[in-house]
Formats: C-alpha cells, sequence, structure tokens
C-alpha cells in the first residue's frame, strides 16, 4: 500500500467514513419506512458498482426529495441523503490509474479545497467551543450526528448540517469533473435528467394549483397565499431553481434538432411555468438578464469584440434601468418594506463581519446569531433569520478568509467559462449553462437558495458540468512521475492548510459574539433621571430590550409621560423570536410589564431578545427640543428576569 495507487486509495476510505457511517444509521434505523431506507442504500450501491449512472439518479431524485419524503412519510432529508450515499459507494471505488481529460485550472481546484477546509475547521472550532462550554449542547450535537442526521427536524448546533451542504455541493461538482473524464456521454445525460426534474417538479406545482398535492404540501401552501411551489417551501429558492433550468433548456433547445429540440422545449416551457407560479421577481429579473446577455452574445458572434461589449453593455443598462424603475414603483407602495429590510440585512451582516472579520461567526451560525446584530424592526418581524443575501451570510459565518476562497473559485471559473465561449461562441449547451449558473447566482444576491438542499445540489451538478465543459484537455498517464510533486504554489497551499488546522484550537476559545448596546441594535437613548430619582432610558418607535441568561419570564418598567403623548394612552406591542405577544396600554404612570419568555431555541445563545414597538410614534412637529426620540416611551432600568 506504499504505492500512489494505495495511498490514494486510502485517502478515498477515510473520506468514506463518514458518508458510510451517516448511511449505515440511516439503513437500520428501525423508525424508517422501509422504502425510504430501500432507496437510499440503492443508490450507496448503484455508486459503487456504476458510479456515472447513480450520478443521474441523483440529478433526477434531489429536486424532488421533499416530496419523496412527505410521499414515503419519511421525515427525513431525502436529497442530502441520497447524495451522502452516492459518496459513500463512490469513494469506495478503486482508483482511477490516470487522469486524462478536461481539467480545471489550479485557481479552482485550490479554491474548491481551500473553501472545503475552512468550513470543516469552522464546525472543528464549534465543536470544541461547545464541548468546553454547554456539555449538553455537546451532548445533542453528538446525538443528533449519530442517529438523526437526516431528520427534518434535527437541530445544527455546531454548523454540521449547513457545512455539510456546502462540502457536498463542492464534492458534487467534482464528481461531475471526473466521471465525465470516463464517461462523456454524461454530458448529455446529466442535463436530461436535471430537465426530467424540472418538468416533475412545475408539474407538481401545477398539480397544487388545482388542489391536487399531498396533504402536507396543500397544508404548507395555505399558509403561504397565491404564490405556488410544491417540491420546495421556499418561494424564491423554487424561482432560482428554475431560472437557472430555463436557461440550460433554451440552451439545449438551440443545441439539439429534431425530437430533442422538442423535449428542451417542453422543459424550457415547464421552468417558465414553474417561474410564473411562483412569482420570484428576482428569479424572473435574473433569468431575463441572463438570457438577453446570452442572446446577445450569440447573435453577436460574428461582430468584432468592441461592437459586440458595447451591445451587452447595452443589454445590462436597458433591463438594470427598467428593473430600477419597476422597483421605485414598488417602493410607492406604503405596504412594500422589502428595500428598507434589505438594507437593514445588509447592515446586520456587516456587523457580523466586523465582529469577527477573518474567519467569521461560524458556518450555520447567522440564524441563531442574528438576534445580537439584528436592528430593532427586523427583531420585531422576524426574531432570526438568514441574510436574504447569500454571499454576505458565507462572509459573515466564514469571514473574508472563507469568502476570498469561494470568490477565487468563481472567479477562476468565470475565466474558464469566458474563455471557452471566446473560442467557441457556438456552444450554445456551454451558453445555456453558463447563463443558468449566473442566474442562479445573481439570485443569490437577493436570497438565500443554496441553503435549500433540493435547490443546492441541482446547481452545483449544473455547476461542475460547466466547468468540465469549460476546461482545457489535460492528458496524463501519471507514469513516471512522483505521487506529490512539492511546486511552490502547493507549498504555500500546505502552509496555508497547516495554519488553518493550527489556528482551530485558539479559536475554539475564544469566547462567542456578545450585544453591542448602540441605537442602531437597541433603539434605546442615553440613560435619564427623573424627578422621583427613577433612572430610565427613551425609545425609539421599535427598540429591543436583552435579558441575560434563559429565564422564563421577565418584568419592563414602562411610562410613556402625558406631557409628550397627551391624554391617550400609548399602545405597545412586544415581541419575541418574532412572536407578537399581548399588546399593552402604556400611560402616564409607571406600569410594569410582564412579558413570558419561550425556552431558547439555540443552546449557545445565552441571551434573550425582548423586542417592542409603539403604535403611535410622535411626529416631528411634536418633538421636544434637544435629543429626544421621535417616538416611543420610557423604560425604567428594573428588568427582573425569574428563573
Amino acid at each position: 500500500m506504499s504505492s500512489p495507487q494505495g495511498v490514494r486509495a486510502l485517502g478515498r476510505v477515510a473520506l468514506a467514513l463518514v458518508p458510510l457511517y451517516l448511511i449505515w444509521s440511516l439503513a437500520i434505523s428501525p423508525s424508517l419506512a422501509f422504502a425510504a431506507r430501500a432507496i437510499i442504500v440503492a443508490v450507496s450501491v448503484l455508486a459503487l458498482i456504476s458510479p456515472a449512472e447513480a450520478l443521474i439518479v441523483v440529478a433526477l431524485i434531489t429536486p424532488l426529495g421533499d416530496l419523496i419524503g412527505i410521499g414515503l412519510e419519511a421525515p427525513i432529508r431525502v436529497a442530502e441523503a441520497a447524495v451522502v450515499a452516492f459518496f459513500a459507494g463512490w469513494l469506495l471505488r478503486p482508483v482511477p490509474t490516470h487522469k486524462s481529460g478536461p481539467s480545471p485550472t489550479m485557481a479552482v481546484r485550490y479554491g474548491a479545497w481551500g473553501l472545503a477546509a475552512i468550513v470543516l475547521a469552522s464546525i472543528a472550532v464549534q465543536a470544541l467551543h461547545i464541548r468546553r462550554t454547554t456539555p449538553g449542547a455537546w451532548m445533542v450535537a453528538t446525538s443528533i450526528l449519530g442517529r438523526a442526521y437526516f431528520n427534518v427536524i434535527a437541530g445544527d448546533p455546531i454548523g454540521a448540517i449547513s457545512g455539510a451542504r456546502l462540502v457536498e455541493g463542492l464534492g458534487l461538482s467534482a464528481a461531475v469533473v471526473v466521471l465525465l473524464r470516463r464517461k462523456p456521454m454524461l454530458a448529455v445525460w446529466l442535463p436530461e435528467a436535471l430537465g426530467v426534474g424540472c418538468v416533475a417538479a412545475a408539474g407538481a406545482a401545477l398539480l397544487l394549483w388545482w388542489g391536487i398535492a399531498f396533504p402536507a404540501v396543500l397544508a404548507r401552501h395555505a399558509l403561504i397565499g397565491d404564490r405556488v411551489v410544491a417540491h420546495v417551501s421556499d418561494l424564491n429558492a423554487a424561482g432560482s431553481y428554475f431560472a437557472l433550468l430555463l436557461c440550460l433548456a433554451a440552451g439545449m433547445a438551440a443545441r439539439e434538432r429534431s425530437s430533442k429540440r422538442l423535449g428542451w422545449s417542453v422543459v424550457a416551457a415547464s421552468a417558465l411555468v414553474g417561474l410564473w407560479l411562483c412569482v420570484s421577481q428576482s428569479a424572473n429579473a435574473a433569468a431575463l438578464l441572463a438570457i438577453a446577455t446570452a442572446a446577445s452574445w450569440s447573435m453577436t458572434r460574428h461582430w468584432s469584440p468592441q461592437h459586440r461589449h458595447r451591445l451587452l453593455a447595452l443589454v445590462v443598462i436597458v433591463i438594470a434601468v427598467v428593473s430600477f424603475t419597476l422597483q421605485r414603483e414598488r417602493e410607492e407602495d406604503p405596504a412594500y418594506r422589502g428595500t428598507s429590510f434589505r438594507i437593514q440585512f445588509a447592515e446586520t451582516s456587516y456587523r457580523m463581519i466586523q465582529a469577527r472579520p477573518w474567519f467569521g461567526i461560524g458556518v450555520g451560525q447567522y440564524y441563531p446569531t442574528s438576534p445580537l446584530f439584528f436592528t430593532p424592526p427586523l427583531a420585531l418581524a422576524y426574531g432570526a433569520e438568514n441574510a436574504h443575501d447569500y454571499f454576505l451570510q458565507l462572509a459573515a459565518e466564514i469571514g473574508m478568509v472563507g469568502f476570498a476562497a469561494c470568490a477565487i473559485l468563481l472567479a477562476g471559473t468565470a475565466w474558464l467559462v469566458a474563455q471557452r465561449l471566446a473560442g467557441a461562441p457556438d456552444d450554445y449547451r456551454v451558453l445555456g449553462l453558463a447563463a443558468g449558473v449566473a442566474a442562479f447566482l445573481l439570485t443569490c444576491i437577493t436570497g438565500h437558495p443554496l441553503l435549500v438542499s433540493e435547490v443546492t445540489y441541482s446547481f452545483w451538478i449544473a455547476a461542475g458540468l460547466l466547468l468540465v465543459l469549460s476546461s482545457p484537455i489535460r492528458v496524463d498517464s501519471g507514469a513516471g512521475r512522483p505521487f506529490v510533486e512539492m511546486t511552490p504554489k502547493r507549498a504555500i497551499f500546505a502552509a496555508g492548510l497547516l495554519l488553518l488546522a493550527v489556528s482551530i484550537p485558539t479559536r475554539a476559545r475564544m469566547p462567542l459574539p456578545r450585544v453591542t448596546h448602540t441605537r442602531a441594535i437597541d433603539g434605546l437613548y442615553e440613560w435619564e433621571s427623573g424627578k422621583d430619582g427613577r433612572r430610565y432610558r427613551r425609545t425609539d418607535e421599535y427598540a429591543s430590550v436583552f435579558v441575560d441568561g434563559n429565564p422564563r419570564w421577565a418584568e419592563i418598567p414602562m411610562r410613556a409621560p402625558r406631557e409628550e403623548h397627551g391624554e391617550t394612552p400609548v399602545g405597545v406591542v412586544i415581541s419575541v423570536e418574532g412572536i407578537r405577544g399581548q399588546r399593552w396600554l402604556i400611560g402616564n404612570d409607571w406600569a410594569s410589564v410582564r412579558i413570558q419568555l419561550p425556552t431558547s431555541k439555540s443552546p449557545t445563545l445565552n441571551v434573550r431578545r425582548i423586542n417592542i414597538k409603539t403604535d403611535r410614534p410622535r411626529s416631528a412637529t411634536d418633538q421636544p427640543a434637544g435629543n429626544t426620540p421621535a417616538g416611543g416611551v420610557l423604560i425604567g432600568e428594573s428588568v427582573v428576569p425569574a428563573g
């Protein structure tokens, strides 16, 4: 086993240990339906025997994983289970003896490996920190990983599920690259598998529109309203998925002839139906921009580069102006708060990045940590939430070092695609894939589709296919070369990985982020003293009070002075973790408001946030002189938690 092939085989087996353990735990689970276990085990066995065909199966079933789980009454994340099963089988196969075929550049490979390493290190840091500071949460985390990892309601205190989803996506793209070298027909079969999944997802949405669906899907739709999506619960993520498939189908329809062109036209029509039903404006805009740019590129392929670039710039400017105009019309609607909230989400993300600039607050920790950084209006509306911008969320969770690795990966892939299209402008398959991947990434600026498993795996398969079809051909038999040729670039990369590993224990001893009491976060002004000696703070229209620990209730003294608010009491609405509570009427005299606090959902967040909104803020003409807020009430200093 000292040969290069033996070392590679040992490495692959080591990588397969975690997927094997997770699939084995799933296979022997007596509480899971036999059909669900059989499907997952079958994917793993097929990947061991014929990984190319198993990858096609994964491309087919992952977009429909949620529907499959509901239909089989299996409360597991079927899409992720299928992907992990694929890796468990594929990594156990014999190591290939040569690497001839399309090969991504070093920037792409190092960017992907670096991003995966940073994510895994982040998980290790959080696991060590929780083990040291919160033994109870550590026991919960190990229990989840051991027995209920794929459960749809499993917690994620160390970010293992969120981090694994990103690493699995990178692995799927790598699998597409490696397997297509040995079976070029995957370049035909994988797009077809993705197309079949799109038709099925759009068909399920149409049936739901007509009132035909599983009871669980009907119940979920009843909470959404007029927008219709059946295969996932995130409407905007569904829009990202259909935008990706629409561009891919358009490119394939332009490439194929006769019956295959008709088939891809059906896929494109189904993607359009899906976009229409889910009503995702960001996905519609991204798809329009990507298709218009790709069509302009195709129609001007015989033009000079200068004229082509001018036309592309004009297309982008026109679409941007139209989008801006439509957005301004929406903003004039008094009921629309989307733009204001998105600005506040961006401010929240920047505060997180400032708190942990280099390695972030931890993968998967944006959602549970967000109450520490939210503005009061966001905290009142959501309690806790993701960033509504995946790139900002990624930068906040894994820091600027991790974001740099991601940027290198994306930039390296974009360079390869640009080189490929410059040399082969008639390659409509690559053009369609490039437009689809670009449209999907554009929606990540206003959403987080890569947090939805059923959507993210289709993206990574399409991205891997785009990468391998754009990469240069390398012929390398592997004979006569050392197993590890330590070039300067490899030495620098290895040193970076070593420093990353060494940093884990130090980072694990760092304290968790704490609340920064600024008016942007808590909406409170400086302390003042009344005539009776009581200390108090004035609030804005929105404000928040933070309580340490995990008490069952808390009391907050409040007062609305008559000289500031008139004779009418001021209504105050209380919200905790996004749950609206009782409405209180606050008058001229001090009154203690008791708020019941639900049990904290985050084992590592040792603080509770109580959010306050006054019903009737004062206008600017009513505002007293001096540094006095334009709305709100007075809050006393005695916030009394009870254990």
